[in-house]
């Protein structure tokens, strides 16, 4: 597989606003002083936009660019059901003469590529994505990469603080889909880390189709065991399905972790668990993208978000603030900054 090239450098952008949120065939115009408008259209993953996290925050990136007066961005989602779906709801924007597309999930990467080298005059997007076996980079096609270890492992160093029965989980996504093991692999360092007495518990949903990333009711079950198996901490690394892992931790007055955004802004159902949200800053990078091309500045390769340019992060510990102790948050301001220096890494290769 050849890996495209990276960019580490962030561009300096505008501050984002909040948007009301469109999907389907709804769209909004850019800015009312605009001469012409810049056409966003963002393709989910079968996760939907309903996840609370990683399609949630993709989609928000386009409306922070529609919010953007000065890019006269108009955007557009269209929510997948099945992988089938992806060719499909790509065309929609090629067809609508749509002059950037952003596919959300690594599982779109194969029909994303196919759909650049077909329309060489569009831009395309990938968010985590960034591998294929050409040695020629599509000049049309971007993707936006994470160093999800490093926020997993943050995560997983705070829990191994935590918790008190030296036992935690991780109820993931697909282990085909290589961010979601970034995450737990990270996550599992991390806790070792801190505490090398540590176990952590963790399994990945199999493979279902229409339920992939988007089955609660699983992920909840899982989350029960888990607590029944001692864990008092437990990471929901997987859109929906993630979330019911969540909804376990509340019912059994146990901690949690969520992931991609901060969960106690977008899922409050399980506000009293969360005591953070491993971050990767989803919106950020799809905005940036959208300003680069706007601006006649679009670069074909990768872009890469870390937490050396803030493109990742631990959400902050809200309600959980005044639980946490002053060592354990130096303690963490510590490994922070350790890792955002290269003095320690999260142990994560592939």
């Amino acid at each position: 597989m050849f890996r495209l090239r990276q960019v580490a450098a962030i561009s300096a952008l505008v501050a984002a606003a909040t948007f009301t949120m469109a999907c389907g065939s709804t769209s909004t115009a850019g800015g009312s002083g605009c001469s012409t408008t810049y056409k966003v259209g963002l393709v989910t993953d079968v996760g939907k936009l309903s996840d609370k996290s990683f399609n949630f925050d993709s989609y928000k990136g386009v409306q922070d660019a529609q919010a953007d007066s000065s890019l006269c961005v108009q955007g557009r989602a269209i929510e997948s059901s099945t992988e089938d779906d992806y060719p499909k709801n790509i065309g929609q924007f090629v067809d609508g003469n749509y002059n950037l597309i952003v596919t959300v999930g690594f599982k779109l990467g194969d029909a994303t590529i196919k759909a650049a080298k077909a329309n060489p005059n569009i831009k395309f997007v990938m968010v985590d994505n960034a591998d294929f076996s050409d040695k020629t980079v599509p000049a049309n096609l971007l993707g936006l990469l994470f160093k999800e270890d490093q926020p997993g492992f943050l995560a997983g160093a705070l829990a191994g603080l935590l918790t008190k029965t030296n036992v935690i989980g991780a109820v993931a996504g697909l282990q085909t889909v290589p961010p979601v093991v970034h995450y737990v692999q990270g996550y599992e360092n991390g806790a070792k880390y801190t505490n090398p007495n540590v176990k952590v518990l963790k399994i990945y949903q199999p493979e279902s189709g229409a339920k992939d990333f988007n089955d609660p009711d699983w992920g909840k079950q899982q989350g029960v065991t888990f607590i029944g198996q001692k864990a008092d901490i437990l990471f929901g690394v997987g859109g929906n399905t993630g979330n019911g892992a969540l909804l376990a931790a509340k019912e059994a007055n146990k901690m949690c972790i969520g992931v991609d955004v901060d969960q106690f802004v977008s899922y409050p159902d399980v506000d009293s668990c969360l005591i953070t949200s491993a971050e990767k800053h989803l919106d950020l990078a799809v905005k940036t993208a959208i300003a680069n091309a706007v601006h006649g500045q679009f670069k074909n390769g990768v872009l890469t978000f870390e937490i050396a340019n803030d493109g990742i992060g631990l959400a902050p510990y809200h309600n959980f603030d005044s639980q946490i102790s002053p060592d354990i948050k130096a303690k963490m301001q510590d490994i922070q900054a350790k890792l955002k220096s290269g003095a320690i890494t999260t142990g994560v290769t592939s």
